[in-house]
């Protein structure tokens, strides 16, 4: 696999995963919940909180939290798309590689404990995109 494709592989997960969490939300969100859902749904909407004088739910500050986390996932993986677009050289795209290589690992360390298998997947494909990416990438000439 080519140091670029592998990049792009990289920068696709982390598409896809926001993608995909964005779908399931969505999905979710519409479905009818199981009885112990919908207790927790009533008891998280009865949990009023004020953070800087706005006042918010449990539920709203989990669902808010998620859509931006699916969101942020998205704008991270295109920002990779660019910079390797925007990148004179493949060497130039070698700081971006390392990057994506360190975030996706702490996010599929994240995943490995807190999450299910998908973001797992996704994680481990894309550390191990950005990571054939960044040794084959070539080195900058000083």
């Amino acid at each position: 696999m080519s140091p670029t494709l592998a990049y792009r592989v990289g920068a696709w997960c982390w598409i896809v995963t926001g993608i995909g969490h964005l779908s399931v939300d969505a999905l979710l969100s519409r479905a009818p919940p199981s009885p112990a859902a919908a207790r927790l749904n009533a008891a998280m909407r009865e949990n009023v909180f004020a953070i800087g004088g706005i006042p918010r739910t449990s539920l709203d500050v989990v669902n808010g939290i998620s859509i931006a986390m699916g969101l942020a996932l998205v704008v991270v993986g295109v920002l990779f798309l660019m910079i390797a677009r925007a990148a004179g050289s493949a060497e130039q795209t070698r700081g971006a590689a390392g990057l994506g290589l360190v975030a996706s690992l702490v996010f599929l360390a994240v995943a490995a404990v807190l999450l299910p298998l998908p973001p797992i997947v996704t994680f481990t494909v894309a550390s191990g995109s950005f990571a054939v990416a960044l040794a084959k990438l070539p080195r900058r000439r000083s």
